[in-house]
């Protein structure tokens, strides 16, 4: 606690000391009268104080304390008057943690309360990833002649930690899977339990499979042919290469650190499930010892082996370290909305070759001619790890693989990865975190230009679910993931 002498009311005492000296000196008894009028404020300001009994309690509560990163979290702060003496001035600044950033009003205020009376300070903040510990928060107390001021820091009870979901400990998102999660049906006949058709009995069927009824009927033999199903292969592609690293705004989280939560979200919801699903992550260094990779350099954790739930979580936490550390503040590119196009800056990924302009239809960098004479500058990798590499990774996706893409789709590259998926014909769904801003000229061409790429996916017969950050995660990852149980290739 500290307390602070303000000299507020020095003038007064001038004033007084001004009108003593002209009524001795023009022997004026209204001048001297007059100095009882700044005297007054001199003597009212010196024997104000803030009382000695005066005490304050806090009691802070969050609308949601474990919520996931990127949401808006409202925080409430209620001061009451916890002694017999009024506070005309009490101010209060609540303790939020520098990593956290205030969205929507203030977590400061102002307020004069009667004894017993009570006030409440109410603010949003942007959820992130980890455990953020609010500090106790800060009271200053003055009379009302503002002469004394009495500032301290007061224990808030309550909620003090704000911690983001886990995806390890969060529940499955909602109901997603059908109740014959695992398997879908094709349109080939064999096993299963749907009736597909009816044939002439061959010999060497199954004498399970023979229709006995049609035979007690009509004494003729036939096979009744069943939708064979197989079991669902999910693959999980998460991309967090750096042109996705930026900030609508300063404080939230990139949209590359929520591709990543959400897909970590589903494949944990998957493998709650029991589905067999694999992970590929674009934008970390395979050369990483930590980081598994399989027959090429881009990080590949196969749904089949033994510990796949382990070894993904690693690839996951290394996503959260690459998407997390960027300089993608508000205003990347001086656009001022926390976002850059694909010609902006040059788009690097774990291995990555500049895309922008120049950039293929397949997404592949494609450089212009340099000057004659010049010399040929190195031939830097594409943003994928290049077009083998890509091709190397394909090529351990299962053949009836259902292909989950969550991707900023800040530019163009996720469109021409995605047509690949198509031309190979499995089914993609893809989850796009929105990491444009709308607040200058700048964002709104971004997020239109982000608008486009949606459609372009749509086109190719993939299933885009644009996630808005005003949404909650849920509504995103369960449009999502209910794409992945039902219906065949297509």
């Amino acid at each position: 606690m500290s307390y602070e002498r303000v000299s507020r009311w020095r003038v007064g005492a001038i004033a007084a000391a001004t009108l003593v000296a002209l009524g001795l000196l023009y022997a004026s008894p209204l001048l001297l009268a007059a100095t009882v009028i700044p005297l007054g404020y001199v003597v009212y300001g010196s024997l104000s104080t803030v009382s000695p009994e005066a005490a304050v309690r806090f009691d802070r509560s969050f609308e949601t304390a474990t919520p996931p990163p990127g949401e808006a979290v409202t925080v409430r702060l209620t001061v009451e008057n916890d002694s017999a003496a009024t506070l005309p001035d009490l101010r209060v600044v609540d303790g939020v943690p520098d990593d956290l950033a205030v969205v929507e009003g203030t977590p400061r205020g102002c307020f004069a309360l009667r004894p017993g009376e009570s006030a409440t300070v109410t603010y949003d903040v942007v959820a992130r990833r980890g455990d953020f510990q609010f500090a106790d928060p800060l009271v200053r107390l003055r009379p009302l002649s503002a002469g004394r001021v009495v500032t301290e820091t007061v224990p808030a009870a309550g909620e003090t930690t704000l911690s983001s979901l886990d995806p390890v400990s969060a529940a499955p998102v909602g109901s997603v899977t059908t109740a014959r999660t695992g398997t879908h049906p094709v349109d080939s006949g064999g096993e299963g339990l749907e009736f597909r058709s009816t044939r002439e009995y061959r010999p060497g069927d199954s004498i399970n499979r023979i229709h006995w009824r049609r035979f007690a009927r009509t004494g003729e033999l036939t096979t009744v042919s069943f939708r064979e199903e197989q079991a669902i292969r999910v693959v999980v592609v998460v991309d967090a290469r750096p042109v996705g690293r930026v900030r609508p705004r300063a404080g939230t989280p990139t949209a590359a650190s929520l591709a990543g939560y959400a897909s970590e979200r589903i494949y944990e919801t998957l493998a709650e499930e029991n589905v067999t699903t694999s992970l590929a992550a674009f934008g970390v260094d395979g050369a990483d010892p930590s980081v598994p990779t399989g027959a090429g350099p881009v990080p590949w954790v196969d749904g089949e082996r033994a510990n796949a739930t382990a070894v993904a979580r690693t690839v996951f936490e290394a996503v959260r370290q690459v998407a997390d550390d960027s300089d993608g503040e508000a205003g990347v590119g001086g656009r001022g909305d926390g976002t850059r196009r694909a010609t902006d800056a040059p788009s690097v990924g774990g291995r990555g070759r500049p895309t922008g302009t120049g950039a293929t239809a397949d997404g592949q960098g494609a450089s212009e001619p340099a000057p004659a004479g010049a010399a040929s500058p190195p031939e830097a990798p594409a943003p994928d790890g290049g077009a083998d590499d890509v091709r190397m990774l394909l090529s351990q996706f299962p053949g009836t693989a259902r292909v989950l893409f969550v991707t900023p789709l800040l530019d163009d590259w996720p469109v021409s990865f995605v047509r690949r998926l198509r031309r190979r014909d499995y089914p993609v769904t893809v989850l796009s975190p929105d990491g444009t801003g709308s607040d200058s000229i700048g964002g709104t061409v971004v997020a239109r230009e982000r608008d486009v790429r949606l459609a372009d996916l749509s086109a190719t017969g993939a299933t885009a679910v644009d996630w808005d950050r005003t949404e909650s995660i849920e509504v995103a990852l369960s449009a999502a993931l209910s794409n992945l149980s039902g219906g065949p290739h297509d």
